[in-house]
């Protein structure tokens, strides 16, 4: 597997969202009342491309006021501490993966990338399931959803397009890569977690999204739907992805339970 690190073009997805993110690392700038908040930080070194896709939309990165990550894989805490020294953010992450990010363990996902990493930081706060922040107007409710890794967080919060409040919701960590045997051997994981992630698919089946965001941009089909974008069409409030996708990745976990 190769960490790909690419900038694309930035993108405005809603009045108060904006994809900032590279090609392998995606990061979402939400905009509120009482100051930026950035979801992710992509793969190691990527500061520079996020302050430049934030600067498209006239945002200094010194202005973030807080880092919220959705996993503590390299490709999503990657550029955090770098990115604290510039804003002062305050971080948070899933329990579960703080000792990953602190690293007192070896499950960053760095070494099956061949990723060499030292900038390890020290979470602000550890948030659980259920956990809700309020940022002024916008308010961000977390559920614990295990399996991808141990502390995995999905995120529902309100977005506005044309100045109307839509759900958006995002499974924090979809992928397979890290419940194969290989792996869960290799880190002395439980296999427990591969019934973990079904469970958390199912308990986010039952929520209602408007406004699908992917971990990772083939997630939510982001390249098709960016081209579609007009000042009249949101493409991303258009077609619900949500469901679907998440009906994917519990097929391809059933599989892999042969049930």
């Amino acid at each position: 597997m190769k960490a790909e690190i690419e900038n694309i073009p930035p993108s405005r997805l809603a009045d108060n969202l904006f994809f900032i993110g590279v090609k392998g690392g995606p990061c979402y700038l939400l905009e509120t009342s009482v100051g930026l908040v950035l979801i992710d930080t992509a793969y190691p070194n990527c500061e520079d491309m996020i302050a430049e896709n934030m600067r498209a939309f006239g945002f200094d990165m010194k202005n973030i006021w807080h880092i919220i990550h959705t996993h503590g894989h390299i490709d999503h805490i990657g550029s955090t501490k770098k990115i604290v020294q510039v804003s002062g953010a305050k971080t948070y992450i899933g329990q579960g993966d703080e000792d990953a990010v602190m690293g007192n363990n070896r499950l960053l996902y760095a070494d099956e990338l061949n990723i060499s990493f030292e900038d390890y930081f020290v979470p602000d706060v550890i948030l659980k399931d259920n956990d809700k922040l309020d940022f002024g107007d916008t308010e961000i409710q977390f559920f614990f959803t295990p399996g991808h890794t141990r502390g995995t967080l999905s995120l529902f919060f309100n977005v506005k397009v044309d100045g109307q409040n839509y759900r958006a919701g995002m499974f924090g960590g979809a992928g397979l890569n890290t419940l194969q045997a290989d792996y869960l051997n290799r880190y002395n994981l439980p296999f427990t977690l591969r019934l973990e992630y079904l469970d958390s698919i199912e308990r986010l089946e039952r929520e209602n999204v408007d406004f699908h965001l992917g971990n990772h941009l083939s997630d939510n089909n982001y390249y098709e739907k960016i081209k579609k974008m007009d000042r009249e069409h949101n493409p991303f409030l258009e077609e619900n992805t949500y469901l679907s996708f998440l009906q994917a990745k519990k097929k391809e976990i059933k599989k892999l339970l042969n049930i």
